[in-house]
């Protein structure tokens, strides 16, 4: 999909005093800061094409005091080809649209979002999102145990939503986000398994064949069917290590901000914490020897904070809801949707290169080393497929829990 293309740099380079001071008077909680000065950075860190991040920062005098301050804008542009729909998996204003609700400033179980200074739609055509530079209070790699106690608030978050509280309902708000992701990679699919003799695509898949692949997409639809009559509950869908920050509540209480609410919707409990182990070693936050126990330690935590909120999980529903929208999102939707298409264009080499930090053929053997990581998780979904199908059969729905729910 590509994206309209804005003068940004002529657009940030006009940002002014009078654009920042209301901003950076909230920031410091003083409506008598003046402003001295600032500077902008470009940032990166992600696989987002479509956004553009930057960082103002600078100082304010008050009563003659100077204090530091800083914020993100966050630019969302709109598709140049004409698909933003409301209801696509990758709708572009869906990240905007929710701080302007108000969804995302009264989530519960230790999960936030950034406070929100302004959202502002430029032209119809791009989303500027002025918000707080959240700074994590862990410096350096998170330790494994972290990742559990993430995951307890990720449990209860979702598992509040399950427990009664009431589950947002905007049109933007994104359902059956991963059959739409995996409808989007159809093409990629295809031209996949024609392209498997490819020097980059044999590092990313040693020993799999096109049969092998071609079997897992034709499984697909009835994974899909099982995830959707799972209980659905209200999800980040991208709550992995980058887009995650740890810091202590007012109430010195654990509390977790996550960023880029884009994906946010209904999904299965269960599979919000597959990108928290998946694409966290993905990315390199955690190392792939250190898989297993990670998966240990993110379920353990997960459970308590779904038990925490009132909400009693069968593990083994969890247990498949997790690896099966795991695996099919990512070896399947982000691998074969969106990495292998920038694996036979070499146009698109340098911005891999750039969103890994490493060459286009690391990149490749990175990817092939999950192989074997990806197999678990599919036989784990397999082997548990069978008996969670049986349970919803003959267990009538839960609370919240809006199965097959209509755009």
């Amino acid at each position: 999909m590509e994206y309209m293309a804005e003068p940004i740099n002529d657009q940030i380079s006009a940002v002014d005093n009078a654009v920042l001071t209301p901003f950076v008077r909230r920031i410091l909680n003083r409506e008598d800061a003046i402003l001295l000065n600032w500077q902008h950075q470009s940032l990166t860190g992600g696989a987002e094409q479509a956004s553009n991040l930057y960082r103002f920062a600078g100082a304010a005098s008050i009563q003659g005091e100077e204090f530091p301050w800083s914020l993100i804008l966050k630019i969302v542009q709109s598709p140049a080809d004409g698909k933003g729909e409301t209801t696509s998996y990758s709708y572009w204003k869906r990240e905007a649209l929710a701080y302007q609700s108000g969804v995302l400033s009264q989530l519960p179980g230790g999960i936030t979002a950034p406070r929100c200074f302004a959202t502002e739609e430029k032209s119809n055509s791009a989303y500027w999102i002025w918000m707080e530079d959240v700074k994590d209070e862990i410096e350096g790699a998170w330790p494994l145990e972290q990742y559990g106690i993430v995951a307890r608030c990720l449990g209860r978050f979702n598992g509040a939503y399950l427990a009664g509280m009431p589950l947002p309902d905007q049109p933007w708000v994104t359902r059956h986000w991963l059959r739409k992701y995996l409808d989007h990679a159809t093409p990629a699919v295809n031209r996949l398994i024609h392209s498997m003799e490819h020097p980059l695509i044999r590092r990313c898949l040693p020993g799999i064949s096109a049969g092998f692949f071609q079997q897992i997409w034709d499984e697909r639809l009835e994974v899909l069917d099982i995830l959707e009559h799972i209980p659905q509950t209200f999800c980040h869908q991208d709550a992995f290590r980058r887009n995650l920050f740890y810091r202590k509540s007012p109430a010195e209480q654990p509390e977790v901000v996550a960023v880029d609410w884009s994906y946010n919707g209904i999904a299965p409990v269960g599979s919000e914490i597959g990108q928290l182990i998946h694409a966290s070693m993905a990315f390199g936050a955690v190392p792939l020897e250190d898989a297993y126990r990670l998966e240990q330690i993110v379920l353990d935590g997960y459970m308590d904070g779904l038990s925490e909120a009132g909400w009693q999980a069968d593990p083994a529903m969890i247990r498949f809801s997790y690896t099966a929208s795991t695996y099919w999102r990512n070896a399947i939707g982000a691998f074969a949707g969106e990495m292998v298409p920038w694996m036979l264009d070499e146009q698109y080499h340098p911005f891999v290169e750039q969103v890994f930090g490493k060459a286009i053929e690391q990149v490749a053997d990175d990817t092939g080393a999950f192989v074997g990581w990806a197999q678990y998780l599919y036989d784990q979904a397999s082997r548990l497929k069978a008996s969670v199908q049986e349970k919803e059969r003959s267990s009538p729905p839960s609370h919240n829990c809006s199965c097959r729910l209509a755009e």
